[in-house]
């Protein structure tokens, strides 16, 4: 059973919306043009989610991968080391729980800052999280402007 967190129509607004910005998109453009573009890859199950994400990260000035295969997400992560990871707790196969522990492969640190998207958020897996490594945790649905600040400042 899938669970999408976002209904198409609000995704396709939430796009707009982000897109209608072009002083913040030239100011990051502008930016970003001497300066090699920050690569965050987003791990989740729903291709809204990855749409969403994307559309907002990129109008931030970020390249953004998108995957969901967490399996091989782990694979591309070992070989890239993209500057920042976006993780769903709830997926397929390979759980975010799970994916943290492949990653870190019992070092204790991860090759690349993990955050945590999800709407599966409670007090346990909030700390569950912090505990296996990641940098923060983000409810969704995102605040767009907070959601950037903070990718923003873990990048940066």
């Amino acid at each position: 059973m899938k669970i999408y967190h976002f209904t198409l129509r609000r995704s396709v607004h939430l796009i707009n919306i982000i897109k209608t910005r072009n002083v913040q998109k030239e100011f990051h453009n502008t930016k970003i043009m001497s300066l090699r573009r920050k690569e965050i890859l987003v791990v989740d199950d729903s291709e809204t989610n990855l749409i969403l994400l994307q559309a907002v990260l990129e109008d931030a000035g970020y390249h953004v991968v998108l995957m969901d295969d967490s399996s091989k997400a782990v694979d591309y992560i070992r070989e890239h080391k993209p500057d920042l990871i976006l993780l769903d707790l709830l997926m397929p196969d390979l759980d975010g729980f799970d994916f943290m522990e492949r990653l870190n492969n019992g070092s204790g640190s991860f090759p690349s800052p993990v955050m945590v998207v999800t709407a599966y958020s409670n007090n346990e897996n909030n700390r569950k999280a912090r505990e296996m490594g990641a940098v923060d945790v983000i409810n969704k649905p995102i605040n767009i402007s907070s959601f950037i600040m903070k990718v923003n400042k873990i990048i940066n």
